[in-house]
């Protein structure tokens, strides 16, 4: 993978659609990354049991998919930025960057020298992107920041102004926390609302990609329209639930189908 193809989608005003793994199991990456239509995963180190001794199965099992994953790192700390940078993530999620100077300390401990200060040492790295990853990491890698504070907001033309920032992505839980309003994906609140389009209108005016966290995939499709294109539907875990949630219905509603199913095969 010389190019990242997400990176190359944003760079087309196109939205890239992706979820996040809570569970942080390898079979459920590999499923979500073969057998989906999904552009990525994130993998969500900061609210999860997953480390980086167990992330590493996690990217065997998207490798020859084609698609880009994704650390959503515990906090702005250059070490874990490198840890999972270096086992073979393509991109780093950070959370709670509230201003210009975080935004800025994100970006140079994920670049190379010169745009950096990422230490030199991917063993893995170079065995799946080959020997030139050297060269290639800074134009691979992306750097998402989370938008999860009103301090954030107030800030957000200076945080979009970093360059090599490709995405602020609005966290709806932890943003409406710190407006003092209640919390919820797709959080219809006046001031969240009007919290998010801020963001949305800085990222039209800087050319930066702009997404948010949706509960489902009716949220993501107005997301789009609002202008957004990077966002993960749900976690793993949420539409694990939801698709159990929806058989057991059908059952008791005795509404399912006729059984015709081209994957019938695919447990």
């Amino acid at each position: 993978m010389d190019v990242n193809p997400v990176k190359a989608k944003l760079a087309q005003k196109l939205p890239s659609l992706g979820t996040w793994s809570a569970s942080g199991d390898p079979s459920v990456i590999e499923t979500l990354l073969h057998t989906t239509e999904f552009d990525w995963v994130t993998l969500d180190f900061e609210h999860n049991a997953i480390d980086v001794s167990t992330a590493v199965h996690c990217l065997r099992a998207g490798n020859g998919s084609g698609k880009p994953m994704f650390a959503r790192i515990p906090s702005n700390d250059p070490i874990w930025v490198k840890r999972v940078l270096d086992i073979g993530f393509t991109g780093i999620v950070v959370p709670d960057v509230k201003d210009e100077e975080e935004a800025e300390r994100a970006v140079v401990a994920a670049k190379y020298r010169p745009r950096g200060l990422r230490g030199i040492g991917s063993t893995r790295g170079q065995l799946v992107y080959g020997s030139n990853y050297y060269e290639n990491a800074n134009d691979l890698i992306m750097v998402v920041c989370m938008i999860e504070d009103w301090r954030a907001v107030d800030r957000i033309d200076k945080i979009m102004e970093v360059p090599d920032l490709d995405v602020c992505f609005v966290g709806p839980n932890d943003l409406a926390s710190t407006l003092g309003v209640p919390t919820g994906l797709d959080n219809k609140h006046p001031d969240h609302v009007k919290a998010v389009e801020t963001v949305v209108a800085a990222g039209k005016r800087h050319g930066v990609a702009t997404g948010i966290h949706c509960i489902d995939g009716n949220e993501a499709a107005r997301r789009i329209q609002q202008g957004m294109t990077w966002f993960p539907i749900a976690s793993d875990v949420r539409l694990l639930k939801s698709a159990v949630d929806t058989e057991l219905a059908n059952v008791v509603s005795g509404s399912g189908g006729d059984g015709d199913d081209d994957n019938a095969t695919f447990y």
